[in-house]
């Protein structure tokens, strides 16, 4: 028997009661853990320990800490908490339900690929678009990503010399017009494009993406997301994406027609990425809303344009300039009317004011 393990025991039959607490004060260890590690190693490998008589040169680990064997029911269970957490604290989400009360029709401007702070974007027509969608009553924004050209590393290395406001700039710049947008009840959805999160991922593991839109009411979306819009008593399906997995050089609203074949039949599906605008409109099932049945009819898919007009776009997505198409809702039938630009949907919208 080790002189621990006797010690041990000895103490035990003095005070049954005795708690390991007191006995590694008593033996001389740090804590109760090291007192109780060293006994059950001690009694489990059956060790002989030979007195020691008192001796300057004895050495006596007293608190050596050993390693314990954990059960893998610890760590997943651990896994399972830290999962929790994370989904606690992430504020993207994949459905959402939007309801706008109104008697008249709306306009939603369906943009992204802003690309700010970037030499080659046009900032001035940006704001003026930006301004009268804040500054008309019944026209809405959704986001589909690329707000910022958030350039730190990159192949080229004068995409990221080129930027006329350094990644800080462009961040705050998107936190406020957000916060500005939110305050006036402007934006329906934000979409995460590639140089959003993306980007800031490869650097620091992270995004800062969900600090600049910690104030918006709309839901946010981790890249796509299905969105279901009532407007008045009519409701309407939107899939918003930024980038597809499917794309085509020849029919730049390919990823919009993938995703829906795959995601879901909507009344919209808009998205952006490729820096190509195109509009399409595609019926199918159209026996569906005959029969009275909720798929089918007449799809309209988007793929909005660019601010940015760069060489390296140039050489590979074939720039087409940036086009807002902004779709009219109405809000007592089933009804879209397509715009190509927020002024043509403005001056329409207007006429309504008229009405009684």
């Amino acid at each position: 028997m080790s002189l621990l393990t006797k010690s041990v025991d000895e103490l035990r039959i003095i005070d049954p009661d005795t708690t390991w607490k007191q006995m590694s004060e008593d033996l001389g260890y740090k804590s109760a853990e090291s007192l109780r590690s060293r006994y059950r190693r001690d009694k489990k490998s059956g060790k002989q320990d030979e007195a020691i008589e008192e001796d300057s040169n004895a050495i006596h680990f007293l608190d050596k800490k050993v390693k314990e064997s954990v059960n893998w029911r610890e760590y997943i269970d651990q896994a399972s908490s830290n999962q929790e957490l994370s989904e606690r604290i992430d504020d993207t989400q994949r459905f959402a339900n939007v309801r706008i009360e109104t008697s008249k029709p709306i306009g939603i401007v369906f943009t992204g690929d802003w690309h700010l702070g970037d030499g080659h974007t046009d900032h001035a027509l940006w704001k003026k678009d930006m301004q009268m969608v804040l500054d008309n009553p019944g026209i809405y924004l959704v986001d589909l990503g690329d707000d910022r050209q958030n350039m730190r590393s990159f192949k080229v290395l004068s995409s990221v010399l080129g930027q006329v406001l350094s990644p800080k700039m462009q961040a705050l710049t998107i936190r406020s017009l957000i916060d500005e947008l939110t305050d006036k009840n402007k934006i329906l959805a934000k979409v995460d494009g590639n140089h959003d999160v993306e980007f800031d991922q490869r650097i620091f593991g992270e995004a800062v993406q969900s600090y600049l839109v910690e104030n918006l009411k709309a839901p946010r979306f981790p890249g796509k997301g299905l969105m279901r819009i009532t407007v008045g008593r009519i409701e309407y399906t939107m899939v918003l994406f930024h980038k597809s997995r499917f794309s085509s050089i020849f029919r730049p609203s390919h990823g919009a027609f993938r995703e829906f074949q795959f995601t879901y039949p909507a009344d919209i599906i808009a998205g952006g990425h490729n820096h190509i605008p195109a509009f399409e409109l595609l019926p199918s099932y159209m026996a569906g809303p005959e029969a009275g049945l909720p798929v089918g009819g007449y799809t309209y898919l988007i793929k909005v344009g660019t601010y940015q007009d760069s060489e390296y776009g140039w050489k590979y997505f074939h720039n087409g300039g940036p086009m807002n198409i902004v779709m009219v809702l109405f809000p007592n039938e089933k009804k879209i009317i397509p715009f190509l630009s927020i002024d043509d949907a403005l001056r329409f919208l207007k006429t309504f004011d008229t009405i009684s």
